[in-house]
């Protein structure tokens, strides 16, 4: 295997990660979440949304300190996600725009769990050292 092989895998490598991350852009968009926006009577419902990427990669080549081992050496790894979530929906109409929230109650209830459980961490540790 010669030199310039390496390094051509790990170009081939990142091309394809930034084809797949040029990809997984094109596909999430706020139509995924919502849709087009509608029409009703005089009005239009306009979806907003929020989208998300979060992408890594990592790579590797061989040592060329051993020469007698010419199969050595390679590398990869890598790994994404893409988050898209609705927020709210515009009313335009001719009396102006109105913003509709969309609240995720599913989160909030999440949110409430968690500081009640941090509520009662602080609270037990506080009645433990009182008690001692």
């Amino acid at each position: 295997m010669s030199e310039s092989e390496p390094l051509s895998m790990v170009g081939q490598s990142v091309n394809q990660f930034f084809a797949i991350f040029r990809q997984a852009q094109e596909n999430v968009s706020i139509e995924v979440v919502y849709g087009q926006p509608i029409s009703h009577d005089d009005k239009l419902i306009v979806p907003i949304a929020s989208v998300s990427h979060l992408f890594g990669m990592g790579g590797g080549i061989g040592s060329a300190a051993k020469p007698e081992k010419t199969d050595e050496g390679g590398g990869g790894g890598g790994g994404g996600a893409v988050n898209a979530r609705p927020i709210a929906l515009a009313e335009i109409g001719a009396d102006g725009v109105k913003i509709i929230p969309i609240v995720d109650e599913n989160r909030a209830l999440a949110a409430g769990i968690a500081f009640a459980a941090w509520a009662v961490f602080w609270t037990a540790r506080a009645l433990i050292k009182i008690f001692k």
